[in-house]
């Protein structure tokens, strides 16, 4: 997870993680684990085993994590987690239970945070995981497992006042921690961005994602961020690395992937939703994204669809409801179904 955007001639733009929720997860060696797609933030910490994190947004990168290893990822981005000596595709879900609870001994175990709001998405996605490493980043690292040793103290005695308000206030602590890592190295787009994402460019993105169908131009772009063209374009590589049309090309094929993994979406449908002239030049714009034709990654999902409870995580597509800070977080199908 990380805080809200940030640019320097504002001021800080903090936002109230609402709903936050901790839970442990386990999974067994040889496993391919998914997290549900939506709009949902995710602090995945790794206590004890090995995992590798593979994400194709914004850009298609690796991570290694390994005990004390932590990593802030985006529920809008693709992505897996494969567990030493997997090899097949995703076919199962994490075993999820409550905070705290006994370890069951499984190779890896983890401690997994859930934002369900639609601004950290947004900037998760744009920015890209954001990985805390225990060698590389000793402080905040340490700041991070201390914080889940606070959480553990508060999820371990429910008779506490204002016990909600004390989860949410750590975890937006950790979300400081993960932006501080995310803006200390500034040499490479690929490793962070050179300037924080300013809050006009989220209004942009977010704009897109509920309408991908719509023919955007970067005029479109530029006039639903509330900027000028040279302008957007100019700060949105800045924050990227890449411009608004490759990115927006990503995100579209993005969202195009996921309706055809969950529906019948036919592939000329898919092409012209995604703007594309044909259905072969959208096929071939899918494979260079994705490796694999419309149909291929279709048949693939099919097959290895991992009967999880955590596929059945709703996307949300509005911005979280304003509650008081002290009510507890609403419950979703993933928070129902941790076994206690």
């Amino acid at each position: 997870m990380i805080s809200g955007p940030i640019h320097g001639d504002l001021p800080r733009h903090d936002v109230r993680m609402d709903g936050v929720y901790f839970v442990r997860a386990s999974a067994s060696e040889g496993s391919v684990r998914v997290l549900p797609s939506g709009s949902f933030s995710y602090c995945f910490m790794v206590r004890r085993g090995t995992v590798r994190l593979e994400t194709d947004f914004p850009v298609s990168r690796s991570f290694e994590l390994g005990p004390g290893d932590a990593i802030a990822i985006s529920g809008l981005a693709p992505h897996a987690f494969l567990s030493a000596g997997a090899t097949a595709q995703p076919s199962a879900g994490f075993d999820l239970r409550s905070m705290p609870s006994p370890d069951p001994g499984h190779e890896v175990d983890i401690v997994l945070g859930v934002a369900p709001s639609e601004v950290l998405a947004l900037g998760s996605l744009i920015m890209g995981p954001t990985f805390v490493g225990s060698a590389q980043h000793p402080d905040l690292s340490h700041r991070l497992w201390r914080a889940v040793d606070m959480l553990e103290d508060e999820y371990g005695d429910e008779a506490q006042i204002d016990r909600n308000l004390v989860i949410r206030r750590l975890a937006e602590t950790m979300a400081i921690n993960f932006s501080r890592r995310t803006f200390a190295d500034r040499r490479s787009p690929l490793e962070a961005p050179l300037e924080p994402p300013h809050p006009q460019q989220l209004l942009s993105i977010n704009a897109f994602l509920r309408a991908p169908e719509q023919p955007w131009t970067l005029a479109d772009l530029a006039k639903a961020a509330g900027m000028s063209r040279t302008r957007f374009a100019e700060e949105f590589k800045l924050v990227t690395g890449q411009t608004p049309a490759r990115i927006i090309s990503r995100l579209r094929l993005t969202t195009i992937a996921r309706r055809i993994e969950t529906t019948t979406l036919s592939v000329e449908a898919a092409a012209e939703e995604a703007g594309y002239s044909s259905s072969a030049a959208f096929v071939r714009a899918f494979q260079r994204e994705f490796g694999e034709t419309p149909a291929r990654w279709r048949r693939s999902r099919e097959v290895h669809k991992p009967q999880s409870p955590l596929r059945s995580a709703p996307a949300r597509t509005s911005a979280p409801s304003r509650r008081s800070a002290a009510d507890p977080p609403t419950a979703t199908p993933l928070q129902e179904r941790v076994v206690r």
